[in-house]
Order: C-alpha cells, then sequence, then structure tokens
C-alpha cells in the first residue's frame, strides 16, 4: 500500500540523515585525534630537543699524546686540558680548564693522575674554589698512577676544575694520558 511506502521512504530518509550525522561526528572526532597527536609530536619533538640541548658531556686530556710535565709550580695551579675528546654542550673551556655547569643536575668526574720516579703526584678536584676530592700517588721509582672520581650537585654557574698541587707535578704521554 501507498502509506507503507511512505512510511518506508521517510524511515529511509532519517535513517541516512542519521548516518550522515554520525559519519560528520565521527569526521570531527578523527580531525580533533589527528590534531592532538599533532600537539603530543610537537611537544615531543620539543622535549626531545630540550633534552638534547642539556646534555652535558665531556672527555678531555692534559696533551694529545706527547711527553710533558706539569709542575711543580709555587702555588696550586689550574690544569688546562687542551685535548677535547668530546665537549657535547660546551661547558668546559679548554682556554681555562674550567667546566661551568649550564644546567642544575648531578655530574660525575673523574680525574687521573699519573708520575713516575720519586715524586708526589697530587691533583685537587675544586668546585667553586673549594676542595673536594683528588688523586695522590707516591712511589720512589718507576711509574705510579692514581684516580678519584665523584659526583656533585652543581647549580647553573657552579664552576669546577682541576689544580695541581703546590710543589707537586703530573706527567703525561700518549701511554697514560691525564685526563679528566
Amino acid at each position: 500500500s501507498s502509506a507503507q511506502a511512505v512510511n518506508h521512504s521517510t524511515l529511509e530518509v532519517r535513517f541516512e540523515t542519521e548516518v550522515d550525522e554520525l559519519k560528520t561526528k565521527s569526521d570531527e572526532s578523527l580531525k580533533d585525534l589527528k590534531n592532538s597527536l599533532k600537539i603530543t609530536e610537537n611537544n615531543v619533538e620539543i622535549l626531545k630537543k630540550e633534552n638534547q640541548e642539556r646534555k652535558v658531556v665531556f672527555s678531555a686530556s692534559l696533551s694529545g699524546g706527547e711527553w710533558a710535565n706539569h709542575g711543580p709550580y709555587s702555588t696550586d695551579v689550574t690544569l688546562v686540558y687542551k685535548h677535547v675528546f668530546i665537549n657535547i654542550g660546551n661547558a668546559y673551556n679548554p682556554v681555562t680548564g674550567i667546566f661551568t655547569a649550564p644546567v642544575r643536575g648531578v655530574y660525575k668526574f673523574k680525574i687521573y693522575a699519573h708520575g713516575y720516579s720519586g715524586r708526589g703526584v697530587t691533583v685537587s678536584l675544586q668546585k667553586n674554589g673549594h676542595h673536594v676530592t683528588g688523586a695522590y700517588a707516591y712511589q720512589d721509582q718507576h711509574v705510579v698512577n692514581s684516580s678519584n672520581g665523584v659526583s656533585l650537585l652543581l647549580e647553573v654557574g657552579d664552576v669546577v676544575c682541576v689544580k695541581v698541587k703546590a710543589n707537586e707535578w703530573i706527567f703525561d704521554n700518549w701511554f697514560s694520558p691525564h685526563h679528566l
């Protein structure tokens, strides 16, 4: 009958309208999700970049392998580690021998000292001009080595350096480079 046909046709129109509305809502939700994902990806990239910028790693030796004595001096002298292997973050200055913390964090330092033949080998790792730890060795004959390490909580601008103590010395060559 014609009444049934009209009802069927009306039902079809309503059904199509509801499907279109659901599709539109679904498309909008998908668009929102894509925008959220894009924002999240951008935030992740920003965090990665910030994390990369905050990385601080350096390793250096007093020389590039040539034989050299450092000391004895009449006063404590800052050692300048001129041969830089790595300096991510550029926090170590190979001209002054001073490391300056660019961000607040825990930094781990290792020091090595090498010497020989009846001389004291003494170096002092200092934070903001104050002794924190050192490496010392003495032996009547032949070579002698000493090492030490420390983890320090540094604030932005704190400085760390290694000094050879007054009247002491260290030796450097390509067999046993003294490095930080």
